[in-house]
């Protein structure tokens, strides 16, 4: 009977986290990447050194100066994936799905870790089809990687608590200095756990050393690993998001869901159940309020570095708190006393879920220039050769496209030598790009075309254009050039 069931449970994990890699490959096919994985992918180049891949994260991106806000950690990762998988913008992404399918399973785990209720199948569901979280699975950034390592970290940080043996508490020890080195806003995990272990002081009149210690090597260990990362960053006093009065109202679920409207059920919910547990959370320490504990950390530490140092808003940048507002809401969702049932919240919770998924899954919130689109017409012209007046950035991008290494199509700057074997070329320019400048800069709205996709000429005065200029790519302007 016990087998039967155990069977039945380990079932139930496979079917979910089957289920959120499906939701999640769904987007993969034709999936096209944009301005800020362009440069996750050139700094995470497996041809360069080591010193190189440095260089380029601190700044220097060949013709172009751009530094990155996340720390190295995810690059260097990333460049190691793609020296054992191959260097594509493909399999980039599947670094990123890989561990966002994971996240299901790990919030899933966390819940029952907290629950002897049957709540993390709502977990596992609510988290499986969350549009913000289905998104960036797909990105080639550090954010699924830091979500999933989250909720290892805090799993592993309870497992601890119960029992304190030492291969608990190196694995604990290693996973906080990776997390933090992933991602420093993650520190209000550790800032949430800091409230947790005093106020257990406080009520306890008791307080374990070794924790303290631990928490003490932790931060150390970091800042020693992390000394030139956080030096660099700490001298900004600018960033590009922005404190906006909307804040206040939505406290970013109407990113983290998706919707206004899905977003403000979930608010609405959320705060209900605040008000329900307040003595609770002020009074007791419950191992349930650790998870709220780490959720007001990190709106709370947000908000103070924007005030003192400069902006950093944006909902993604605490996207690792969004499986914890979920298991947050399932732990204590029976508590919300309304006319309602607990088991009708709960199941219209899941169906507007699946609902606002289905209607908006493809509808991200980054439009990306139709690059494999542009290449598909390339190959089909079987025309070997592409030319850009882009960046190194772009031009890199370009060249790890699968069908481009396929096809051995080369690609060159305008101001690069042209092979001698070369009878014909497609000249790419990104005009208006969507991520820039929305869609009121489509070609296929007519709009002003930018000059210097205009002004392009060949060095080589044997090649002559070939009109007309094709401008159905909607993002991109290509103009073909054959020899005279």
């Amino acid at each position: 009977m016990k087998l039967s069931k155990n069977y039945k449970h380990i079932s139930i994990y496979i079917f979910f986290t089957f289920l959120a890699f499906i939701c999640r490959y769904y987007l993969f096919d034709g999936r096209d990447s944009w301005h800020d994985e362009w440069h996750s992918i050139y700094v995470a180049d497996p041809n360069i050194s080591n010193e190189l891949t440095l260089q380029r994260f601190y700044g220097d991106k060949g013709d172009t100066f751009l530094t990155e806000y996340y720390p190295p950690l995810y690059l260097f990762i990333l460049k190691y994936f793609f020296i054992v998988f191959g260097y594509t913008d493909d399999n980039g992404r599947w670094l990123s799905i890989i561990f966002g399918t994971l996240t299901v399973p790990l919030a899933m785990y966390l819940t029952e870790l907290l629950s002897n209720a049957k709540k993390y199948y709502f977990t596992g569901f609510l988290i499986c089809f969350n549009l913000f979280l289905t998104w960036q699975s797909l990105e080639i950034r550090a954010h699924s990687i830091f979500i999933a390592s989250t909720l290892i970290n805090i799993i592993l940080f309870y497992k601890f608590l119960e029992k304190k043996n030492i291969l608990l508490l190196i694995s604990y020890f290693i996973t906080s200095v990776f997390l933090l080195s992933l991602w420093p806003i993650t520190g209000a995990v550790f800032f949430g756990k800091s409230i947790y272990i005093f106020k257990d002081f406080f009520i306890k009149r008791k307080i374990e050393l070794k924790i303290l210690v631990l928490f003490a090597l932790i931060l150390f260990s970091y800042l020693f690993l992390n000394a030139d990362y956080l030096k660099f960053n700490l001298e900004r006093d600018y960033h590009y998001t922005s404190l906006y009065k909307t804040f206040f109202i939505n406290f970013h679920f109407r990113s983290f869901f998706g919707s206004i409207f899905l977003g403000a059920i979930f608010l609405i919910i959320f705060t209900l159940i605040f008000f329900k547990n307040i003595k609770s959370i002020i009074f007791q320490n419950n191992k349930e309020n650790l998870i709220f504990y780490i959720i007001f950390s990190s709106y709370f530490l947000t908000l103070l570095y924007t005030f003192l140092k400069a902006s950093i808003m944006s909902p993604k940048y605490v996207l690792f708190i969004l499986p914890l507002i979920i298991i947050w809401i399932s732990l204590k969702i029976q508590t919300i006393s309304i006319k309602i049932s607990t088991k009708k919240i709960m199941s219209i919770l899941i169906i507007l879920t699946l609902i606002f998924f289905i209607i908006n899954v493809k509808h991200s919130p980054i439009d990306r220039p139709p690059t494999k689109i542009l290449i598909d017409k390339i190959v089909d012209q079987d025309i070997r050769l592409i030319v850009t007046n882009e960046n190194d950035v772009f031009k890199n991008y370009l060249k790890t496209q699968t069908k481009i290494i396929k096809n051995n199509i080369i690609v060159l700057r305008g101001d690069d030598k042209m092979p001698k074997n070369i009878d014909k070329f497609w000249f790419v320019c990104l005009n208006n790009p969507r991520f820039a400048v929305g869609d009121k800069g489509l070609l296929i709205n007519n709009p002003k075309i930018e000059t210097r996709c205009l002004d392009f000429k060949p060095i080589d005065k044997n090649f002559i254009e070939i009109l007309p200029i094709i401008n159905d790519t909607q993002d991109y302007l290509i103009r073909k050039f054959k020899k005279k």
